[in-house]
């Protein structure tokens, strides 16, 4: 069974024909089923179909992971959510900018992301559709991150043997992990995106 990868896709920068533009392309997106498929966007029904856009061999090569939905479309506030199997849906993120970039060649958009585990974390912002800038860390650097941030933890793993000097060090690093790492995340993309703005 795959690891669930989470991920968040918000759109920072864009104008109103490029909004026009991807809430044409929600549209889309199928509701009568139990997922809402992240592929659906693309199907036109001319070029791609519905049935075309569930194979694996499409969605591995334009979406990323062999499945992918959204729990949440806000076409409002432009923020997506979702989960996919094993990584984040690059290629289709990519693929639905290189769309949106044709009305919006200034378009400043994060794809956020961590595995369950957490395997890995990382955050990618995109210009149109070039990604800007990126980051990924691994198991770890997740560790190594977490630890520099709890003083508490100082010590307390050994990387060699891979294992906690006791629970409550084991425990403590479980309870900050997912705060750590998300804050590094959205840091991140702050730091992105607004340079991306001051140029």
């Amino acid at each position: 069974m795959a690891n669930n990868v989470h991920w968040n896709l918000t759109f920072y920068e864009i104008n109103d024909a490029a909004k026009s533009k991807l809430v044409e392309l929600c549209d889309r997106v199928r509701t009568d089923g139990e997922y809402l498929w992240f592929s659906d966007l693309f199907v036109d029904g001319e070029e791609l179909t519905y049935e075309q856009s569930e194979k694996y061999s499409w969605t591995t090569e334009h979406i990323g992971p062999k499945w992918c939905y959204f729990e949440e479309m806000d076409t409002d506030e432009m923020i997506f959510s979702g989960e996919s199997a094993w990584s984040a849906p690059e290629n289709g993120v990519v693929k639905l900018l290189q769309i949106l970039e044709e009305y919006d060649p200034k378009i400043v958009t994060s794809l956020v992301y961590e595995d369950e585990m957490p395997n890995f974390v990382g955050a990618s912002v995109y210009h149109g559709s070039e990604c800007y800038d990126s980051y990924e860390d691994d198991w770890n650097e997740i560790l190594e991150r977490v630890c520099e941030e709890v003083e508490e933890l100082t010590g307390k793993y050994d990387a060699d043997e891979g294992e906690w000097a006791d629970e409550e060090s084991e425990d403590l690093f479980r309870e900050n992990i997912w705060e750590i790492t998300g804050n590094a995340q959205w840091q991140f993309v702050h730091d992105i995106t607004n340079l991306i703005k001051n140029e």
